[in-house]
């Protein structure tokens, strides 16, 4: 099954590094990474019982390991970029008087309502958890204790792995869960690849983002060493880039006319991403470099620039109609991701933000309010409160 592209999971988050979504990585691994004496946040896993009910969101209730692990990470997070909190009831915004507690709720809240809401709306859909999706779920934990620990890993290799991201198996099932559920709606409301998305959505997506589809041919203007090349060299390269456009523009046929463009292209260009897109770039608005998309802007389909200069070098390109099926990415297992695709996830982001907007959210009195100076302080061991030791 095709994992969407939109869905940020925790899973990637938990398995950064080892499925290829480093960029997402809560924090590196240890043995005692979660410990209380090394981490501030660790002590809020046993705060409260791993299964105690701390809200519903649309009826679905979320247990304190879960929250617990959001929770942490968002402490995590926040005290990355505004340094040490000592104290989470204190206000970080004067106007608002919010303060980090009221900023942790909001991370936390704004995280568990996406996936309960996709948990809830799932039912509504009558999209049922099945044997399939057990099978799912428990492929994805098979292939996470292979990752972590190897052909003879244990799920208790996976639980230590797992700690040090604040999170327990069954949380990290739960998500897992939710990852299918996710793609089932997905595919229910939209289709596979998007192909249940109308024209007139797609078209609409395209033009509200600038999308634009051109093959170019790249004369670089630098040599393999960074340096750029000499006056001499870089005449010569733009040079053959007016020939290029000379005999391009000489043919009138529009296949004919790419076609030759495809022969330049494979004899000249020195673009370094052009074994991955042999079918040419679409693009959005600020995805490529100004001049690249102000020349590519100014030309009807299948219309050949001038030499355009960039940073790159010089540019010759061939405007290509923007089509639901051109490729705008590739995921790291190189899989195809068409314009249709990418459209089909950002109207379902969108029905989802709507979701998150409805959703019915009730605390559990105890947890209306939360002391997360309290929460985030180690516990005492009886002795330890027998004798009064630290």
């Amino acid at each position: 099954m095709k994992q969407k592209l939109a869905l940020i999971l925790a899973l990637c988050m938990l398995l950064g590094a080892l499925a290829g979504c480093s960029s997402t990585e809560v924090r590196s691994f240890s043995e005692d990474a979660a410990s209380d004496e090394t981490d501030p946040f660790a002590p809020a896993l046993d705060a409260y019982a791993p299964d105690t009910v701390v809200m519903t969101i649309n009826g679905t209730e979320v247990h304190w390991n879960e929250y617990a692990y959001w929770l942490c990470n968002a402490a995590d997070s926040l005290t990355t970029y505004v340094g040490d909190v000592e104290d989470w009831s204190a206000v970080y915004d004067e106007d608002t008087g919010e303060t980090y507690a009221d900023l942790l709720d909001q991370m936390v809240l704004e995280n568990l309502t996406e996936y309960h809401v996709w948990e809830s709306k799932a039912a509504e859909y009558e999209i049922a958890f099945d044997e399939e999706g057990e099978t799912f779920v428990d492929d994805t934990v098979a292939q996470a204790i292979q990752s972590v620990a190897g052909e003879d890993g244990t799920e208790a290799d996976l639980e230590t792995y797992l700690k040090g991201y604040y999170v327990d198996l069954e949380v990290f099932r739960y998500q897992s869960r939710i990852q299918y559920l996710y793609n089932e709606l997905f595919n229910k409301l939209f289709g596979e690849d998007g192909e249940k998305l109308s024209d007139a959505d797609l078209a609409a997506y395209i033009a509200d983002n600038g999308y634009m589809t051109a093959k170019h041919i790249l004369w670089s203007t630098a040599g393999d060493d960074g340096e750029a090349l000499s006056d001499e060299a870089k005449a010569e390269k733009l040079q053959q880039a007016q020939d290029a456009v000379r005999q391009l523009r000489a043919v009138e046929d529009p296949a004919e006319r790419e076609a030759l463009f495809d022969t330049l292209m494979t004899e000249y260009s020195e673009d370094p991403g052009l074994a991955s897109y042999p079918n040419g770039y679409c693009f959005s608005s600020g995805q490529m470099v100004e001049e690249f998309e102000t020349a590519c802007a100014a030309l009807e389909d299948y219309a050949v620039s001038d030499p355009v200069e960039s940073t790159h070098g010089y540019h010759v390109i061939l405007r290509l109609p923007t089509t639901a099926d051109d490729v705008v990415q590739y995921d790291s297992d190189g899989k195809a991701y068409t314009l249709r695709y990418v459209a089909a996830l950002d109207a379902f982001d969108t029905l989802s933000g709507a979701w998150v907007e409805e959703a019915e959210v009730v605390r559990e009195p105890e947890f209306e309010t939360m002391d997360y100076n309290a929460v985030f302080t180690p516990k005492q061991s009886f002795w330890q409160k027998l004798f009064g030791t630290k």
